[in-house]
């Protein structure tokens, strides 16, 4: 008698194998697009969260109060007598410098390793930072007889070939002068989601700082707070504020920082539209279930009649949804895995580390999105099996007309609205970003002089860029780039800069002594640094004044400089200074404008942390495009569960027609015709709730892009486009099968 069922319900399986497959395949799409933005979101908010409470790590910014400000109002470098006054709340604060040190090069087993990125900072830190030590003792970094330095894992590897690296000696060399340090300790790396590489950290000695040819009265601070909210020291018009370390990654870009940083509302919006696209399976695998369920009536029957409970039939629907989600997980995961270098090359995200760390969050997720998929369909089984052997056994099946036409209306309506969504996000994280006012910040970009550039010429250019593209600020040439300069003076060990007068407006460069070119200067007046002036051996009557440190603001080691007035075809490169707002289509027209016959010009921007930030806007843009695939092959696939489903509930109706004659296109009319009714519904409700909620959305940036009303014609037109094509493919199926049977009863 046992065998009766099994073999009704693989019977079942394969009249319908079209539908637990497709069950299936949207699982298990959903759950891996979903897992997916669960490992990103994971990645974005773990950001600095590895430290032993976290929450009461911060580093200290100043922010300019004068209303007359114009720029970024916020800077990582704390002035000296702040640092004392930090330094003194003893009870309350812990505090370390934190000197960011690039282009060194660092000598170790008789390699050199050029361009290196360090960190001086106090013996403190380690009582501020979570270090995990692997060799040596952390202890010694406080040695005060020699310099000495910690290293990351990774680091001691690269640099001396094996992590036992305590006790070992480097040398950093810039062109002031070498430093020769003792190994301490090694710490293990620190993790990804970090919102700055720290690799090698320099213990604080402003002797050894200042031979390197760096200020070491310009820090950064970072510090461990004791109490919840420690005051913001406010000096003048300048207020000092703590920054938890875990609000840094998504929190502002600062002047004179190294940080990474993302966008924590995109990322929701991400997530919700994740959601979304889960929600939209849900219900494609709640409406095929419906299509099963009234073909396993004789089956039911027959089990109540062996004296099958209730309880038992419930268990054993929930055996067989808990193996098709199962086998979706499964696929999902295969899924991810086959893709990890895919993900990784593109999110950043290392998928494979991830799952095998066992992050408890992403477990505790996974299983809460298993067992919700496992019991969403479950609910229609009951009134299946509280049903009598004698009701299972009828002619007329129990089905779900309300409840389809509803889902039906759902998935048509998320459909719609996820891939209008996809768009509209993906164009506004395209443009603009920017949710408070006064944060429309510029950058610097460079590009290639062309050949016989002048002085009129760039006069010309900055005219009339101001008038023909406001999103353009100014323009100079010059030489070399302030951040790169490597060409000397020959003779002189002076690094000659070329620029045209324009040159310290435009980089917000002051004067420490004198003042810039006049118009009348003769050409052998001339413009140094503090390390130029102690060089130069000519006239000091030519010294026209002394500009700030020039590498300072870029973190670099302080050369010896000396800048002339550039004359004609001295240049080698257009420094453009662009809004930040739209700045890929303002990039792409600078491109444009000086493209040649090779193709368009390069253009590369000064600051790198920005050109990463775009490179993050542009992950998120993958993930939207990832989003929009998703939605459009997710929507297909309900569209193709709900013309199954429409075509089981008129079979009577579309056999009548058939045996009148009915061609295939009138049987096509008649489907279309349903599901033109269905999707009009979805969009008399569906469309405004888009419409408001994307508004309101675009609302919140403060350089937002505009609703197009091209945006919903593109859904519709592709939903449109499906139905019909899904129509016809079922109207041909109808066309070659005999209908004769769905007739009986």
């Amino acid at each position: 008698m046992s065998q009766i069922p099994s073999r009704l319900f693989i019977n079942i399986i394969l009249r319908n194998r079209e539908v637990y497959l497709l069950k299936i395949i949207t699982l298990a799409i959903a759950l891996a697009s979903s897992i997916l933005i669960i490992l990103f979101s994971i990645n974005e908010f773990g950001y600095d969260t590895y430290h032993k409470d976290s929450k009461s790590v911060f580093r200290v910014l100043q922010r300019t109060t004068d209303e007359e400000y114009s720029g970024n109002r916020l800077s990582a470098k704390i002035p000296i007598d702040i640092i004392h006054q930090l330094a003194d709340s003893k009870d309350s604060l812990t505090v370390s410098r934190v000197k960011i040190m690039k282009d060194i090069t660092i000598i170790s087993r008789d390699q050199a390793y050029d361009g290196q990125k360090i960190h001086a900072v106090d013996p403190s830190i380690t009582r501020i930072f979570s270090f995990e030590s692997i060799d040596g003792d952390i202890r010694k970094f406080s040695s005060p007889n020699e310099p000495t330095v910690i290293l990351s894992s990774s680091a001691a590897m690269r640099f001396t070939g094996a992590v036992n690296a305590s006790g070992k000696s480097m040398h950093f060399i810039t062109s002031g002068d070498t430093v020769t340090a003792i190994i301490a300790a090694v710490f293990k790396d620190f993790p990804q989601n970090t919102h700055e590489d720290f690799n090698v950290f320099l213990a604080f000695d402003p002797t050894v700082i200042k031979s390197l040819s760096f200020d070491p009265d310009e820090t950064g601070v970072y510090g461990r707070k004791s109490i919840i909210n420690p005051s913001p020291i406010k000096k003048g018009k300048l207020e000092y504020s703590f920054q938890t370390i875990t609000e840094i990654y998504f929190g502002p870009r600062v002047l004179g920082e190294d940080a990474r940083h993302g966008d924590s509302y995109s990322v929701i919006i991400l997530g919700c539209i994740a959601g979304l696209i889960l929600f939209l399976a849900i219900t494609s695998f709640v409406n095929l279930t419906t299509l099963t369920l009234p073909y396993r009536s004789k089956e039911l029957a027959i089990k109540k009649l062996s004296g099958t409970s209730q309880s038992k039939l419930f268990y054993d629907f929930f055996k067989e949804s808990f193996t098709l989600v199962g086998i979706a997980l499964i696929i999902a995961l295969m899924m991810l895995l086959g893709a990890h270098s895919y993900i990784e090359s593109i999110l950043g995200l290392r998928t494979i580390d991830m799952f095998l760390h066992g992050d408890i969050v992403l477990l505790m997720t996974i299983l809460s999105l298993f067992i919700a998929l496992t019991l969403s369909p479950l609910f229609l089984v009951v009134r299946f099996i509280r049903a009598s052997p004698n009701r299972l056994l009828r002619t007329d099946t129990i089905t779900f007309p309300t409840f389809k036409r509803t889902i039906t209306f759902l998935q048509l309506g998320i459909s719609i609205f996820l891939i209008i969504a996809s768009v509209v996000v993906r164009r506004q994280i395209n443009y603009s970003l920017i949710k408070e006012p006064g944060r429309n910040q510029d950058q610097v970009i460079y590009i290639d002089s062309p050949s016989g550039m002048t002085n009129e010429h760039i006069s010309i250019l900055r005219s009339d860029w101001k008038k023909d593209n406001p999103n353009i600020v100014d323009v100079i040439g010059v030489s070399q780039l302030p951040d790169r300069i490597n060409s000397q003076e020959i003779g002189t060990g002076l690094y000659l800069l070329k620029a045209d007068a324009g040159f310290r407006d435009f980089f917000h460069f002051t004067m420490d002594e004198g003042n810039w070119f006049n118009v009348n200067d003769d050409k052998s007046m001339v413009i140094v640094n503090k390390n130029g002036k102690v060089m130069f051996k000519r006239d000091t009557s030519l010294i026209r004044g002394v500009i700030q440190d020039l590498s300072g603001q870029f973190n670099q080691p302080e050369k010896p400089i000396i800048i002339k007035l550039g004359s004609d075809y001295n240049y080698n490169w257009l420094c453009v200074r662009v809004l930040e707002v739209d700045i890929r289509r303002t990039v792409s027209e600078l491109s444009r404008q000086f493209s040649s016959r090779e193709g368009k010009s390069n253009v590369h921007f000064l600051d790198s942390r920005f050109e990463n930030w775009l490179n993050y806007q542009d992950r998120l843009n993958v993930l939207s495009e990832i989003l929009t695939m998703i939605s459009l092959l997710l929507s297909c696939c309900a569209i193709y569960g709900l013309s199954v489903s429409l075509v089981r509930d008129k079979m009577k109706q579309i056999a009548i027609h058939k045996l009148y004659g009915a061609p295939i296109q009138q049987i096509t009319q008649l489907l279309v015709k349903a599901f033109a009714k269905e999707m009009l519904i979805a969009l008399i409700v569906f469309g405004p709730l888009t419409y408001i909620f994307l508004s309101e959305l675009l609302r919140t940036f403060v350089y937002a892009t505009k609703f197009n009303w091209l945006d919903p014609v593109y859904p519709i037109a592709y939903c449109a486009f499906i139905i019909s094509a899904l129509c016809v493919f079922q109207a041909l199926s109808l066309n070659r099968s005999n209908l004769t049977s769905s007739l009986k009863g």
